[in-house]
């Protein structure tokens, strides 16, 4: 069996390797341009392929160039496919227990293309992945692949946890923090709050204007009139 690698940072590798009776056999070390004996056995197969240097050699030769290049000929042709970068969604959500104890956080990833993704929760910025439950990769049915991780945790506790994603359609890891229900709720009440307020002076200045009166001899500049009591 043999292969070829051409890696995202520009760099190669390749591999010649031999089993015989469904066991390892022996495989060449490309940068030496030697063979290692898996067992006892392949001692002799060794010495006498080192023996002659050319056939390290040609091996090197073919998996550095050669390969190389039809490699990249079979990523050109199928890159819409093979090289194809969807990055993924990442929603965060919470569901108490119904006895009132630990509270579930679920971290809701999909819509990202290739398959391979990494998902684990954060604890206070540290990787805690044995208290992470990780959930299968499983497609989506649009040609996107869908998983999520989940953790459970004391709703009491002011600790911060971020849901941590990454994958090959990223530069870096895409952190998504969660906040406490209440949190949020507040958030809100002061946006609608302020949005009451601006909507408050933007009638009362319709309502002056609607006051206001050229008066003659003071050209083209309108003087406001105090209302009185029925009028506008």
């Amino acid at each position: 069996m043999y292969g070829c690698e051409l890696r995202d940072d520009g760099s190669i590798g390749g591999f010649s390797q031999y089993a015989y009776d469904g066991r390892d056999f022996i495989s060449l070390d490309k940068d030496q341009e030697t063979w290692v004996a898996a067992d006892v056995g392949a001692q002799v197969t060794k010495h006498k392929w080192e023996a002659e240097r050319s056939i390290a050699q040609q091996w090197k030769g073919y998996l550095d160039q050669e390969c190389i290049e039809w490699l990249g000929k079979y990523l050109e042709y199928g890159k819409e496919t093979l090289q194809r970068r969807e990055p993924p969604q990442v929603h965060v959500s919470d569901r108490p227990s119904r006895d009132g104890g630990l509270t579930t956080l679920s971290c809701r990833v999909h819509g990202f293309y290739p398959r391979n993704v990494a998902v684990v929760w954060l604890k206070k910025g540290v990787a805690v992945p044995q208290e992470t439950i990780q959930w299968g990769v499983v497609p989506s049915g649009d040609g996107t692949y869908q998983t999520r991780a989940s953790i459970e945790i004391d709703p009491s506790s002011e600790t911060d946890y971020t849901c941590c994603v990454e994958h090959p359609s990223l530069v870096e890891d895409l952190r998504v923090p969660w906040g406490p229900k209440s949190n949020v709720m507040l958030i809100v009440g002061v946006v609608i709050g302020v949005l009451v307020l601006v909507a408050a002076i933007a009638g009362a200045v319709v309502f002056l204007s609607k006051c206001q009166v050229s008066v003659p001899g003071h050209g083209d500049v309108p003087i406001t009139l105090e209302p009185r009591l029925g009028e506008c």
